[in-house]
């Protein structure tokens, strides 16, 4: 049996796989602030899924980085008491088992380039919007090598703009990050239907994109977290098209089609045998 995870701002996703090529089953919950809560809730829901059957491994992303060492978060504005607890540690010593760790964007764009919109891409780029904003790159269906982690969220798009929740200005999680919707707009995503509205957030997140592709030169953009089920993609690849003059050929720019079990997915890849 293998246990995979994927513990985000707001929910925390588990499963499980008999055979560690597919999943079996899984199931949400929020995520607990506690620390140790959060990790009495993941051992619960493992015994409810394997029994007394032995756990060969555990794999897993967290939102937010992590440190050089992959072994505990190193900061988080949505969780911040998981920020600094031995949190690889505490997944063996409950499991007795080989524990994988990485930022969540890393696990859902690692899910997307084995099994979903950028299979047999050779360098895809991958920008998820949920309650904030992550991403990673993949090269040949490997994680791109990088020093402090991937944070496309966190780059600037307006000088001196809105205040983050990291404490910095004008990053693109602070204007199209699910988490901030009601405070520039009023209400939740979830309630909001003008399409101004939504064409103001494809605008921001375009721009992003933009960085992004003159950063990372992917030949696929996969775009994925909820927040995207509501961001009109049309209205991104218009906006990518009037700001883009560098290049001549735009990437694809493509929804993410594994929806909520991308990071469980990716996260069982980096347990199959070759790995």
């Amino acid at each position: 049996m293998y246990l995979v995870f994927e513990i985000g701002g707001s929910n925390m996703r588990i499963g499980f796989s008999k055979d560690g090529k597919s999943l079996a089953g899984s199931k949400i919950v929020v995520a607990p602030q506690d620390f140790e809560e959060g990790m009495t809730l993941v051992q619960k829901i493992a015994s409810e899924f394997c029994g007394n059957e032995k756990i060969l491994g555990v794999a897993g992303g967290i939102a937010g980085p992590l440190n050089k060492e992959k072994s505990q978060l190193a900061n988080s504005t949505h969780l911040p008491q998981w920020v600094g607890k031995p949190f690889k540690k505490r997944l063996e010593e409950l499991f007795q088992s080989r524990v994988i760790l990485d930022n969540d964007c890393v696990m859902a764009a690692l899910g997307e380039s084995s099994f979903g919109a950028g299979k047999n891409s050779k360098i895809m780029a991958y920008v998820a919007v949920g309650t904030g904003v992550g991403g990673a790159r993949i090269i040949d269906g490997k994680l791109d090598n990088n020093y402090l982690g991937f944070e496309p969220g966190h780059q600037i798009i307006v000088p001196s703009g809105n205040l983050c929740k990291c404490g910095g200005k004008g990053h693109l999680e602070a204007y199209i990050g699910g988490s901030y919707f009601e405070k520039l707009y009023g209400q939740k995503g979830e309630n909001i239907t003008d399409e101004k509205i939504w064409d103001e957030v494809a605008f921001h997140f375009a721009l992003g994109i933009y960085n992004t592709i003159v950063h990372w030169s992917p030949e696929i953009v996969v775009l994925g977290g909820s927040v995207m089920k509501s961001i009109p993609i049309e209205r991104v690849r218009f906006h990518l098209g009037e700001l883009m003059y560098v290049y001549k050929e735009i990437p694809k720019i493509e929804k993410a089609i594994l929806g909520d079990d991308a990071g469980l997915l990716g996260a069982l890849s980096l347990l199959s045998p070759q790995n």
